[in-house]
């Protein structure tokens, strides 16, 4: 099976949001007692996060690139990732916003705010690749070929 399928794709998605889900926990942990589960979690969440979406940007190839580069089907499957990300980035920021109102009367509410809000900035910032990993098709197995197909 090709590395650029969409199970594959799904796979590393789900990685990714795993690795985030371990950050949002350690940010919400980023306090005295818990300090050393919080910067563990948000180290593990940050190398399978953050790796995992640069695995996510190289597999969702040409629909994730520059705009010369690109045909009009790429440009309009990356207008629509990047038009529903900045959707759920807008959504995320609104969580950040209750989060911190809620932590507002813990005497580390600046910590534990700045904590999340990094946190949810760089699951935003992961969104294109996400959802262009969630619904890209297939790619062609002969784009990848090493060898040249064989005429008919």
């Amino acid at each position: 099976m090709s590395s650029h399928t969409r199970a594959r794709r799904r796979n590393v998605a789900l990685v990714v949001l795993i690795g985030f889900a371990c950050m949002i926990a350690g940010a919400a942990l980023f306090r005295d007692p818990t300090l050393v589960v919080s910067a563990v979690l948000m180290a593990v969440g940050l190398l399978l996060g953050v790796g995992g979406t640069f695995v996510l940007r190289s597999r969702t190839g040409r629909a994730a690139g520059h705009g010369e580069d690109l045909d009009e089907r790429d440009t309009e499957l990356r207008d629509a990732a990047h038009y529903r990300s900045y959707q759920a980035f807008g959504a995320l920021m609104l969580a950040d916003l209750a989060y911190g109102l809620v932590v507002a009367g813990h005497p580390e509410a600046g910590s534990l705010t700045a904590a999340m809000t990094a946190t949810l900035f760089l699951l935003g910032t992961a969104m294109p690749a996400l959802n262009l990993a969630w619904t890209l098709p297939d790619d062609d197995p002969e784009d990848f070929a090493t060898t040249p197909p064989r005429a008919a």
